[in-house]
């Protein structure tokens, strides 16, 4: 394969990493909707995410984020046990 042109560089940042929490996972949107309705309550803003899995069908994702560090995302997990919601991070690039 050719090689890859190199990016340009961007001013430095302490991490690429992005975080994010899935505080749920339903195949039933009417069950996302209302976990991301209890978030609001709790004053925490999710977000949406609709993903194919194979074999399983479609599946609602209810997620807050991003989160760029470790101080703010143990926060969130923290918070949102306390209240009850099972959540798991969730680490991109």
């Amino acid at each position: 394969p050719a090689p890859q042109q190199p990016k340009p560089t961007q001013p430095a940042a302490p991490s690429k990493e992005i975080f994010y929490v899935q505080a749920g996972s339903f195949p039933n949107q009417d069950d996302a909707e209302k976990l991301k309705a209890k978030l609001a309550l709790l004053g925490m803003e999710a977000s949406l995410q609709t993903a194919a899995i194979p074999d399983k069908g479609t599946f609602h994702r209810v997620r807050l984020g991003p989160f760029k560090g470790g101080d703010e995302l143990n926060k969130a997990l923290a918070s949102l046990k306390q209240n009850g919601v099972n959540a798991t991070p969730i680490k991109t690039q």
